[in-house]
């Protein structure tokens, strides 16, 4: 027999049954049934092993030491002969034991229900890791995002601000090659506005 059966694969943790299973055990022993049998048939109710190991201990412990009188035994009467021979009192019932392989079941059961709760805990334990993971993975894509439309919006900025300043250089060049070019040509407009208002006047004199 295996005690330790983690290889194997593990089931869902069935509910138990409520209450204590005591009182179905003594009615089944009084149908003549042995522990094992006793055991099977709890288990088939939906009992688990530590309720059927607890219920057991507990009849085997109140079991009475004696059988007591026979049902159905009477004192005799005062009108009765006292010479009647009474039967001899019956020996105490041994009290039934667990032997080695059924409480090598037993706590083979319980181990098997502890184990199936560990196993219960850790998928909840993994569970809520692979959610944490998960949320911190989703967060960090987040800040790497973030960054990566700060960066795009930095070189914008610095391209926009190269261009105005290339704007404003283009404007700059353009107005000193505008006063370049009135530098040239200012003295002679200069002169001819003067030389207009100068033959302006002589025709003036003239007429008088």
């Amino acid at each position: 027999m295996v005690l330790f059966s983690f290889g194997k694969k593990k089931k869902k943790p069935e509910q138990a049954a409520p209450g204590s299973p005591i009182e179905q055990i003594m009615a089944l022993k009084q149908q003549g049934m042995v522990d094992d049998q006793i055991i099977k048939e709890l288990e088939r109710q939906g009992y688990n092993s530590s309720q059927i190991f607890d219920a057991l201990n507990q009849v085997n412990i109140q079991a009475p030491t004696s059988a007591g009188q026979p049902p159905g035994y009477n004192m005799p009467s005062p009108q009765q002969d006292l010479s009647y021979e009474q039967p001899p009192p019956q020996k105490p019932q041994p009290r039934e034991t667990l032997d080695r392989e059924q409480i090598e079941e037993i706590v083979e059961a319980i181990i098997d229900e502890k184990w199936k709760e560990f196993e219960e805990d850790v998928k909840k334990i993994i569970e809520w890791k692979d959610s944490t993971q998960t949320r911190i993975n989703h967060l960090d894509q987040q800040i790497k995002d973030l960054a990566t439309s700060l960066n795009s919006l930095h070189k914008n900025l610095l391209n926009k601000i190269s261009d105005y300043d290339k704007n404003i250089t283009d404007v700059g060049t353009e107005i000193k090659a505008m006063e370049k070019v009135f530098q040239k040509i200012l003295p002679n407009l200069t002169e001819n506005v003067n030389k207009l208002e100068r033959m302006s006047k002589g025709s003036k004199s003239t007429k008088k």
